[in-house]
This record gives C-alpha cells, structure tokens and sequence, in this order.
C-alpha cells in the first residue's frame, strides 16, 4: 500500500474508480454527488489515494480551508471495502495535515461502517444535518482535532 497526492494525471483513474463504485454498488443515497459536480469538484479540489502497485483503491478529496481540512468525499473499490484501504488512506492523511488544524467530513447517518472507521480513528460527531441527503437522511459531521 502506498500513499500519495493525486493529481491531474490520476484524474482518470479517480473517475474509473467513481464508475466502479456506481456500477457495482449504484448511486447510493449517501454518494450524493451528481456527474456534472463530481467532475468540479475532482477539478478544484486535492486529493490522496492509496495505491495497491499502480492501481488506485481508493482516495479522498478535500479542501484545504486554512483553519481545516474538508473532506468533500471518501471513495473506495467496492472489491476492497473493509480491507483497510481507507483506514490506512485517512491515517496518512491525518498524519500529513498540519497540527493545529481540523479535519471536517460528513458522513450519511446509515454509513454505519464509515461512522465506525471515522470514531476509530478520533473523529468526534459535532452536528447533525436533518434531511440534508436526496433520500431526506441526516448527515452527520465529524471533526478531528489535532
């Protein structure tokens, strides 16, 4: 496993990966973004990934606010979800952000297994978010604090 920023040459994979994740899985009520503003947002905002050799298992994309980190999205191969891909993914990236700076997400209230690895690794559940999704479910925000 090896981590590293993303940029605009692994813009296709993080697509292909995004593409594995809908055929296999659908669009999920908590995978709320639609084409046209996945495709922003994988332009504007950075990125790391893990690595298994070349291919990318999964990556997160973020911005970087000064005050914080946001995480605007978390996605993994369906064909490696609960491997410890993203665990290890967000332990990197806990590690790279600066101290004294927060780490923000949002995380749809039945993810029960995201909420499980974001508590694992001390993110704390700051607000709720009622009817925030398409399906009207509650997101949940969580920070880290260094």
């Amino acid at each position: 496993m090896i981590v590293s920023p993303l940029f605009v040459p692994h813009k296709n994979q993080m697509r292909e990966l995004v593409d594995a994740v809908i055929q296999k899985q659908g669009l999920l009520p908590q995978f709320y973004w639609p084409k046209e503003l996945l495709g922003a947002e994988l332009a504007k905002a950075e990125a790391f990934g893990i690595f298994d050799k070349e291919e990318l298992r999964a990556f997160l994309l973020y911005r970087d606010l000064t005050q914080a980190w946001e995480v605007s999205l978390v996605v993994c191969h369906p064909d490696y979800l609960r491997q410890g891909w993203t665990q290890r993914l967000f332990e990197n990236v806990i590690a790279a952000k600066s101290h004294g700076c927060e780490l923000w997400l949002e995380v749809h209230e039945e993810n029960l297994p995201a909420q499980k690895l974001y508590e694992k690794l001390g993110f704390k559940e700051v607000r709720r978010r009622p009817r925030y999704y398409a399906d009207a479910a509650t997101a949940i925000l969580y920070s880290y604090r260094y």
